[in-house]
């Protein structure tokens, strides 16, 4: 049984991106994942998008931000792809979650960003980063193998 791809492309417009966390718990729903496991994947694409949009360029609008979503018979891979400013290599390939954790004490102490990343990297089983050619590709990958055969056709 071979892949099935959907790709999507959306302006770097935060006002956009609910459009495609709305298109990958779509897409998710052809794996028999529960919908804990869909709305994780769709959080971790979401904050992906924003990356690109916020980091890369910088809430530029008019650039375009691209998500390819790969469904294997085994795995999903999500790419999350932009010609921004690149991330930093040393920002994927740091194991310190330390930004997830929260004393109840301190609510009001609780940063407001830098906790993307973590949450991603927590919830997938894979992520990877690459620039090449001034392209940026954030790459997402969840086993499936362990939900279950997709429904696709």
């Amino acid at each position: 049984m071979g892949s099935k791809r959907v790709k999507l492309v959306i302006d770097s417009d935060l006002e956009q991106v609910f459009l495609v966390g709305m298109a990958i718990n779509k897409l998710c729903s052809l794996i028999p994942l529960s919908d804990t496991d869909s709305d994780q994947i769709e959080l971790c694409v979401v904050e992906a998008v924003n990356n690109c949009i916020e980091h890369a360029y910088g809430n530029e609008k008019g650039q375009e931000v691209e998500i390819t979503l790969t469904l294997h018979p085994d795995r999903l891979v999500i790419d999350v792809c932009d010609t921004g400013k690149s991330m930093e290599q040393e920002l994927v390939e740091r194991k310190d979650v330390s930004a997830l954790e929260i004393d109840p004490s301190e609510l009001n102490s609780i940063a407001e960003t830098g906790r993307g990343l973590p949450i991603i990297k927590m919830i997938m089983d894979s992520v990877t980063y690459k620039t090449e050619s001034g392209r940026n590709c954030l790459t997402l990958l969840k086993n499936t193998s362990v939900f279950g055969v997709y429904k696709g056709g």
